[in-house]
Parts: structure tokens; sequence; C-alpha cells
């Protein structure tokens, strides 16, 4: 219980003599804290050693090392010890609700399609949190049957999390009407439409018919498929969101998952089954399915990006519509996130009520919120650490003129979520074709989406579709390449990498964030790591020392080697003014503990020494190091440190220099050296703060 947690907290304070300086409530709650000024180092420390040992602190940083443990999120709102903390703030209930903008309807909002009988309900969390004693179940009871809705599903991911899709009679009233009804209750977090969703694929054009699978070597695929790994693997789940595929078809048999029956899951039904094919239609699934993960190098029909991988079908689309809802699309992700390594979202809606401005010829929208449903399932798989690899839309319905999506939300594409990939489409020339949405700050890049051969329901055919669809499961393909050879890469990895493996495209210059096009050898390939950091800038002492704080990044259970020096005089040919006489170095943990110190590299362990010296780092700096100056080299586990940076005796001061290099163990992508940040005395001149940084080997 947080209450009594807390109070255990105070008291574990007053024992230790720490004084409460400010809570901080956003994603975490976090409380500074202060020693007397007193307190030895001793005494500090045996304090924090307390805190971390307490059950329910998650972690003890100290304040040089706090811009790298948390966001600043973190510190949007603040309470002195004196004030009191409203209980949806102190549980973390209203993050979510803080970084969004209100959805405000009236008598004059036009709403995008949607269903005419239903609209989704979620409920803010401290009124469902501990419901059952406050009588939340008859209390909505009353105000459903009040609107005269009832619920068809109720959806609960936590306990202080509750929606529910509520149907009524159409005839009586109107969609509008039950969101103005609900809007104004003061328990609900957001209510809703449940919006229609469109598969992303133009009319085929027969003129491309000659230029099967053109677009895998286009994207470099062929030789990624030659670098070790570099064709899949069947550990790699991908979800497929979509109209269902024939799942006996033979070009995916040996890459479907197998954790359940026929491998899929139907939402389009009540309830849910696993009959996801109907083998007379086309299927935009089989097509964009078989654009991920057909099995490669086995002698028949085509091929996917990756020749192995494991296909999970999640059925949100009706194939014979062409359209899926909010809340389907909803239960399909929450399905599928903590099973999948990436999904496939060929899927979105835009605007209805977009116009030409007769003045500049372009196409505008009024601005509509992001559905809230989907934005928050999508924020699900982000906890649950899978991509959701989503198309960046046609533009308009039946017009097929793309639009800038950075001025008009397109959903689930515009989500606001770092989790997300936004996918345009290109042609075989690299150029935009006319109908890809497109936006600098909202696409993230290009792949091939004209023409695109796939596998079609019945064996024997193809299918030819053209669209941001399309182009979608090229990227998601590639991530699942990447899965495979880089499997500790989480969900930011892995959308790293493939922002970073784009080819630039002039058409796509200034439309996409990257303005490229997808490369999959590219994005396959190693990562350029960082290899040394340093920062100059003069050295004093008490608040004026110099502070370097560092991040080894990796799973917790690889290490790093690292070497550090700390210079001074070996600097005297390069400057003009005093250089820091006698530095020495304090290595630090997060949480402020000192792991080892030196003021004398000459002085340091035999074995240390040894690699010190082999590493031959002077060659970097162009000057051979000062008898007199500092140097650690240690083998660190993942996590955040500092480096502190000050005069050995406390009295010379001057311009210092300190450095971190990984030495023989920096080849390893998974542990690696993340973040540097340092904090120092600026000055002009000379004197001034240098940060420099080597790439590469």
């Amino acid at each position: 219980d947080l209450d009594s947690q807390l109070a255990a907290l105070a008291a574990l304070e007053k024992e230790n003599s720490l004084s409460e300086i400010e809570w901080y409530a956003g994603p975490k709650l976090l409380v500074k804290l202060s020693f007397p000024q007193e307190f030895s180092d001793d005494e500090a420390s045996k304090a924090i050693l307390a805190l971390q040992a307490f059950e329910a602190v998650e972690k003890v940083v100290v304040q040089s090392a706090a811009n790298l443990e948390f966001k600043s999120a973190d510190f949007a709102r603040s309470w002195k010890p004196d004030e009191v903390i409203p209980e949806a703030a102190r549980r973390g209930f209203d993050v979510d609700r803080l970084n969004r903008p209100p959805v405000i309807y009236d008598q004059k909002t036009e709403l995008p399609l949607h269903v005419a009988n239903r609209i989704i309900v979620r409920w803010k969390d401290e009124f469902v949190w501990n419901g059952e004693q406050r009588g939340l179940e008859q209390q909505l009871a009353a105000f459903n049957a009040q609107a005269e809705c009832d619920v068809v599903e109720e959806r609960q991911y936590t306990d202080h999390d509750l929606t529910q899709i509520l149907e009524f009679d159409a005839v009586k009233y109107s969609v509008l009407d039950q969101l103005l009804i609900y809007q104004a209750n003061e328990m609900v977090d957001y209510v809703q439409p449940d919006y229609l969703y469109e598969t992303q694929t133009v009319p085929n054009d027969p003129g491309y018919a000659s230029l099967p699978q053109w677009s895998l070597p286009k994207i470099s695929a062929p030789s990624a498929w030659g670098l070790p790994t570099g064709t899949g693997s069947d550990s790699v789940i991908i979800g497929i969101l979509d109209s269902g595929a024939n799942t006996s078809h033979s070009d995916f048999l040996t890459n479907l998952w197998t954790g359940q029956a026929n491998a899929a899951v139907n939402f389009i039904t009540t309830p849910p089954s696993t009959n996801v094919s109907d083998p007379s239609n086309p299927s935009h699934g089989n097509n964009v399915a078989s654009i991920v993960g057909a099995q490669g190098n086995n002698g028949i029909y085509i091929t996917g990006v990756a020749w192995n991988v494991s296909l999970m079908h999640v059925k949100v689309i009706n194939d014979q519509t062409g359209t899926g809802t909010s809340s389907q699309i909803a239960a399909g992700i929450d399905y599928a996130r903590t099973r999948v390594s990436a999904m496939n979202l060929s899927l979105g809606y835009f605007l209805p009520d977009c116009m030409i401005d007769p003045e500049t010829g372009n196409w505008v929208c009024e601005g509509y919120e992001l559905d809230l449903t989907l934005s928050a399932a999508i924020g699900r798989a982000k906890t649950s650490n899978a991509v959701a690899v989503c198309a960046a839309g046609n533009g308009l319905p039946n017009i097929n003129i793309g639009l800038d999506t950075d001025n008009n939300t397109f959903s689930p594409a515009g989500t606001p979520t770092d989790n997300v990939i936004s996918v345009a489409a290109s042609d075989q020339n690299d150029i935009r074709p006319t109908f890809s949405n497109y936006g600098k700050k909202t696409v993230d890049l290009a792949a091939p989406g004209v023409a695109i051969y796939g596998l079609n329901s019945v064996l024997g055919t193809y299918s030819i579709f053209t669209g941001t669809s399309q182009a979608t499961p090229h990227v998601t393909g590639t991530v699942a390449l990447i899965k495979a050879k880089y499997g500790w890469e989480n969900y930011y990895g892995l959308r790293d990498r493939v922002l970073m493996g784009t080819d630039d495209v002039p058409a796509f210059d200034g439309f996409t964030r990257t303005g490229g096009r997808l490369n999959a050898e590219k994005a396959l390939h190693a990562r350029t790591l960082i290899r040394n950091v340093s920062t100059r800038a003069r050295v004093e002492n008490g608040d004026k020392i110099m502070i370097g704080g560092f991040i080894i990044g990796g799973s917790g259970t690889g290490t790093l080697k690292i070497a550090i020096r700390g210079l001074g005089p070996s600097l005297d040919p390069y400057i003009n003014v005093a250089a820091l006489p006698n530095p020495k170095l304090t290595l630090k943990n997060s949480s402020g503990t000192t792991i080892t110190s030196n003021d004398n590299w000459v002085n340091m362990p035999s074995l240390q020494k040894t690699d010190f010296i082999n590493a031959d780092l002077d060659k970097y700096q162009g000057a051979s190091i000062n008898s007199v100056e500092s140097g650690i080299v240690w083998t660190l586990t993942p996590g955040a440190y500092s480096v502190f940076v000050e005069s050995n005796n406390g009295t010379s001061f001057g311009v210092g220099l300190f450095e971190i290099y990984e030495l023989e163990d920096g080849a390893d992508e998974q542990t690696r050296l993340l973040n540097v940040s340092t904090r120092c005395l600026v000055r002009t001149g000379q004197e001034k703060a240098i940060a420099g940084v080597i790439l590469g080997d």
C-alpha cells in the first residue's frame, strides 16, 4: 500500500537525519532529500545504502546523475514537503491526461467515419482504483442506464484502468448525442466514437505487372540476406494486423507462429475465433503478410523480406468491407503486444472534412484529435516492448492525393509514441507517388509501395497491390531481420536501426524525418560506436569542480572495460592559460558510492596500468600523459556513473580535461557507451568548455 510505504519511508528518513526538499509527480514519484552539512562521506553512504535497501525504493540517484537517470517529464510538477499531493498525481494516474490535449465535443463537431450505434468510454483511473469500495460498479450501471447505453464489452488492463464499449439505439440517439452526455461526467477520462479504419491500398496498375518483386533489390534485401543471420529467424514473432490470410498456403506454412491454433486470431467475429481466411477473397492481408515473410529460398512462389520468421495473423479488418473499428484494432494490438517484436498496421483513417484552399491550391483539413483508444493500445504495446509499423496513408478516401500529416492527423501512424514507425510509399524510380502522405515531422521514411507483388489466397495465383499498405511491410520485414541479428534490441533499438538504415533520396528530402528510403542491408550493419568522449574546462574547488556523467548500456549481464584520463600539465603546449597542475579522478556509481580514485596514473595497479599503457591513448590527443596526471581502468556493468575531476591539493586550479575511452570490449554492441554529460565551470577564451568525441575505431 502506497500510504504505509510512504510512512515507512518518512521514518527511515528521520532515522538517517535526511530532510525532504521537494516531491515530484510524473511517470514516477520522486523525492529530493538532503544530508546535514556536517555529514561525513561514510555517514552519507550509510544513509544511501539504507534507502537502497528499502523495498519501495526503485533507485537512489545523486543529484549530478539525475539528468541521466530521469526525463524532464519526471520533474514536470513539484510540491514542497508541507503541501498535499493530489491522489491522482501521487499514484501517477493522471500522467497520460497531462500529456495530451483535451478532446472537447460540441453540437457543431463533425466526426470522422464511425460505427453509428457505438461509443468507447475510458473512466478515470482515480475512480476505478478501489472502485469496489466506492461503489463504482453501481454508479456506472446507473449512469449507463440513464444514457440508455448497454455495455457490450469491458477491457481492464490494470486495477485502475477500465474501458467500456457501449451500444445504443441509433434511431433515438446519434453518436454525438452520447459523446456530449458522457463528456459531461467528471469520472470520464475520455469518450470517443468507434472509428472505422480502412486498408491503405489503391487500385492496381497492370503496367507494372512485368516487374515482379522489384522492391527487394531496391531496398538491398539480397545484400542483407548475405550477412550472418541476415535471412531472419523463426524465433522472431511478427504480428500482421490486417484482413487475415490463407494460413494453409504452402509459402506460409513454415513461417507461421505456433502459439495458437491456425497461427491466428479473428477479432472481427464475436467472440474472437481462429478462422482468419476467406479463400475466395484476394485478401489484402495475404499480400501484406507475404511481403513481410513469405518463406524464402524454397523454390516456390515468392520471397518475403524475412525468409525465416513466425507470422501471427490477427484479423482486425473485415475482408468484405475493407474496414475495421477502433475497438477491434485495439483488441488485436492488446492480443499481439506481449507476444511479438513488431506488428504491421497497414491501415488508417483520415479526416472527412477536407477541402482545397482556393488561394494556395492545397488540401486543408480541420484539426481533429487522435483516436485515443488506439493511441492507448499502442502505448501499451510500447510498454510491452513492441514496435508498431504503420502506413502513413494514401490521402483522402477515393481521391488518393497525399496530404501533409504534419498538419493533418492520420491514425495510427500519427500516434505520438516512440515505438511507432510511419512509412510513406516510393516507386521504382525513388519518387513519391502522388497518393502517398508525407510529413517532415510525422513520417519516418519511405519504402517501395507501387505495384508490389504478393501472394493471393488462392494457391497458384498472385496479387499486385499499390499503396502505403505495401510500403509498410517492407519495413516490418526488415525489423524482423534486425531482431534476428540483434536479439537484445528493445523497441527503440529496432526503430533506431531502421531509421539509420536509409538511402538518401532527393524526392523525400523535407518530406520524411530521415529524408530517405529503406535500405535493409544498412539497417543490419553494426553501429558506429562512441569510442571516446572528452571535456576540457577550467577546474576549481567546491561546486566548481568538473563532473562527468556517463551511461553504459546493455542487458545487465555484459561488461565494458573503459579507461578514464584526467589531464592538466600535458595541455600546456596547447593553451596559454594555467593548466590544472595535479588532477585527481574519482569514479562513482549512480548512488554516489565511490568505486575507485586516482591522482597519479603511475600508481595504478599493475594489470590496469598495463592495459592503460597498451591502449596507446596518447595517439588520440597528440600529447603524452604527464606522470602527475591521473588514470583509471575499470570494467563496468551497465548503469549510470559519474567522474569527478578536481585538484589533488584543493588549492591549485586551472584548465583540465577528462576523457573516457572504450577499450577492447567496445566492439560489443550490446554493452556500449551511450551517453556522456558534463557539469563544469564555463568561462571565455581558452577557459570555455570544449567537448570532443571519437566515433569508430
